[in-house]
């Protein structure tokens, strides 16, 4: 069955039929119950792992339950790629709230990044199998692209604030200094996840963060 639209009225367990504002928020809380359920088998298990049975049981609800919010497993595993991105986006807002200039934004940004990681690795490994799992998807590859670029569109909405101006040429660097701020954090998760080695890991950040510095400076987005 299609995801039950946010407008449309649903039958309560009472048998009462529910006002449409009460049945968008329960539709709502149920397809978020299930993006986490779908989340933890995704820990438990990875991708190739999991059944819409294991994550209905995770979520605490019927099978038939995910088949009316989610068309099938694939459309679940999009959502979850899709949360995990909004979610690092909010995190990273937070963690760089009070910076008074760029050169400390970046610093709190990449320790932000990096914190967030080392709190849960399971999680950081789910949203790589799953980037992929899109990829390999006929039709997803498009979310990939957007969980990427999310990631550096949130990057350069915490930077841009601190640039000393706004105008193309300065976008473009903050662009840019976005990109490579995200290549680089990802490459030194990628090689902990796959060489386990915190004090390198650590190390590797905090030399990141004087090498974006140094890019933002060359770039003219902090003054010399």
């Amino acid at each position: 069955m299609k995801e039950v639209r946010l407008a449309e009225a649903i039958e309560g367990t009472s048998g009462a039929v529910l006002t449409a504002p009460r049945a968008s928020r329960k539709a709502r809380e149920t397809r978020e119950k299930l993006i986490e359920g779908a989340l933890l088998a995704l820990c438990e298990d990875g991708v190739t792992g999991i059944t819409t049975r294991k994550i209905a049981e995770r979520a605490g609800v019927q099978l038939g339950t995910l088949h009316y919010h989610f068309e099938n497993k694939d459309m679940l595993l999009l959502a979850v790629l899709d949360m995990l991105g909004a979610r690092l986006a909010r995190t990273l807002r937070l963690g760089v709230a009070g910076s008074r200039n760029l050169d400390e934004c970046i610093q709190r940004a990449l320790l932000t990044d990096w914190n967030a990681t080392e709190e849960n690795f399971a999680i950081q490994l789910v949203q790589y199998e799953l980037t992929l799992y899109a990829l390999r998807t006929k039709g997803a590859a498009w979310m990939a692209q957007r969980q990427y670029n999310d990631y550096i569109k949130a990057h350069n909405d915490v930077f841009a604030p601190h640039a000393p101006g706004n105008d193309q040429t300065t976008a473009e660097n903050v662009q840019r200094l976005s990109q490579l701020v995200m290549a680089g954090i990802d490459g030194i998760i990628l090689q902990e996840l796959a060489a386990p080695d915190l004090a390198r890991s650590r190390s590797a950040v905090r030399a990141l963060i004087s090498a974006m510095q140094a890019l933002a400076r060359s770039l003219g987005l902090i003054p010399a």
